[in-house]
């Protein structure tokens, strides 16, 4: 046995042990040699000092060079063009659904009858959550499917039509205490057709995404959305000093961005005030150390708000214009209320969290084209945002550029394109604010709002009515 050594000694060696497995032209040795480093960094941060290290190292490199030699042919050829692209997650075009395939559509193969609904939405990439049945220590056993959702053989079948219908399957994973054994369940689900992997851990994150790199190219490791707890803390309060401190650290961004989170909504630092609000008004209830709750929900659509359908516009507004792929919860985009039917459930009774992750409603869905009802005017706010989406060249990209207003309620920052600026407005605040024109001072006069598509005069003060967002294009003054 023998420790991890230095990049050029162990790629040297790993090129002699490997000869016979490839060849030189063969695109598994090239990717070999490009994304070598990258493997030998997250090996070495993961097991760098045990005395197996190389070895852990080499079987790695067995398992990304197996990956490919087993991957079918329409996989090779839809990676390849998949990694000849490698901005498409941060498109204007990137939009995201997860939903819990039970709940949702009864199981796997109930998900394939919606792939119809998820193009016309707009979804490029279909997060399915947990669907791996538990293994003996409690962790997800990425080996099997829940038998209750079908079987490995239903995941690769979705993942076909999903392929087919330009929409990318998507799993959250963890690591368990082997990091190899990981990444060959990993690299094993990859030839299953899964094309995005949702990994928390920074480390075996990128460990994930050297092997794939090498083994599986095309096929991409995103980081979870980070904590949905500034946005309803600012919508509590009207206070949205964390949440432009959240947004100014998306800058840069490429994992996801998603407006209320799977389990709870964690707060930063003493919550429990904020989670008394939410649950007096009975939008939330108290789940995990959070809040629990649907999108609807906690804007207050469920007890008649007037300004609930302006707050859910709000969330989705920020999640669309930020960078990051958004991913929006199935069933938010036409209002899905709170869902209290866990508590009929022996199994899901004591766990709170069950509430946002109700059955499909499908009578809201039903009245999704009638704005007439409430989920018609949301579904009819949402699509049109991400409408307006896929014509702002400006969201491309991960870049985003802080914006100072002088008011406390309000969230603003630019997102810059070749030929102008998006300035992104949002008001959190329950009564109306008033922007000095000079604020806008680095800008040409003539605004467009591109959501409402009329002309805006920046040479005067902007008024934004309670939980009110503009999307502008503006152009900077030389």
């Amino acid at each position: 046995m023998s420790t991890i050594g230095t990049v050029e000694d162990d790629l040297a060696r790993v090129l002699a042990q490997t000869e016979s497995a490839t060849r030189p032209g063969d695109p598994a040795r090239a990717r070999l040699e490009v994304h070598f480093s990258d493997l030998h960094r997250a090996a070495s941060r993961l097991f760098g000092g045990a005395a197996d290290g190389a070895e852990r190292l080499d079987a790695l490199v067995e398992i990304a060079l197996e990956a490919w030699h087993t991957r079918t042919l329409d996989l090779k050829v839809h990676g390849d063009q998949r990694a000849a692209d490698p901005q498409r997650l941060s498109s204007r075009y990137a939009l995201g659904a997860a939903c819990y395939a039970d709940r949702y559509a009864g199981n796997l193969a109930g998900l394939r009858d919606e792939i119809p609904y998820l193009r016309h939405l707009g979804v490029s990439l279909l997060h399915v959550l947990s669907p791996f049945a538990p293994g003996t220590d409690g962790r997800p056993d990425l080996t099997r499917i829940d038998p209750g959702l079908g079987s490995m053989d239903r995941l690769s079948a979705l993942a076909a039509d999903l392929r087919l219908a330009g929409i990318s399957l998507a799993v959250d994973v963890t690591c368990g205490d082997d990091p190899v054994t990981f990444a060959r369940d990993v690299s094993h689900l990859a030839g299953c057709g899964v094309e995005v992997f949702v990994i928390s851990d920074t480390d075996a994150a990128a460990l994930a995404s050297a092997v794939l790199a090498i083994g599986a190219p095309g096929v991409q490791v995103l980081a979870p959305s980070q904590s949905s707890a500034p946005l309803w803390e600012a919508l509590a309060t009207g206070d949205a000093a964390a949440l432009r401190r959240a947004v100014s650290w998306r800058s840069g961004a490429t994992g996801i961005t998603s407006i209320r989170d799977a389990d709870a909504v964690h707060w930063a630092g003493d919550g429990d005030a904020l989670t008394a609000f939410y649950e007096r008004s009975g939008r939330g209830v108290a789940a995990d150390g959070g809040l629990a709750g649907t999108t609807a929900s906690l804007a207050g659509l469920g007890d008649d708000d007037p300004h609930a359908e302006a707050r859910v516009a709000l969330a989705h507004a920020l999640a669309l214009s930020l960078p990051g792929v958004p991913m929006l919860w199935l069933g938010d985009e036409v209002g899905q209320l709170n869902d209290d039917s866990h508590r009929d459930d022996p199994e899901r009774r004591d766990d709170p969290r069950w509430l946002h992750r109700g059955q499909k409603p499908r009578d809201l869905y039903a009245a999704r084209h009638d704005t007439g009802s409430a989920a018609g005017r949301v579904f009819q706010t949402i699509t049109k945002l991400i409408a307006v989406r896929h014509t702002t060249p400006e969201f491309d990209g991960s870049c985003l550029v802080d914006f100072e207003v002088p008011a406390e309620s309000i969230v603003a920052f630019q997102r810059p394109g070749d030929d102008g600026v998006v300035l992104v407005i949002a008001n959190v605040g329950s009564a109306a604010a008033s922007i000095p024109a000079v604020t806008f001072s680095g800008f040409d006069a003539d605004a467009e709002d591109l959501v409402d598509g009329i002309r805006i005069d920046l040479a005067e003060d902007l008024e934004l009515a309670p939980y009110e967002v503009r999307w502008l294009r503006v152009v900077p003054r030389s």
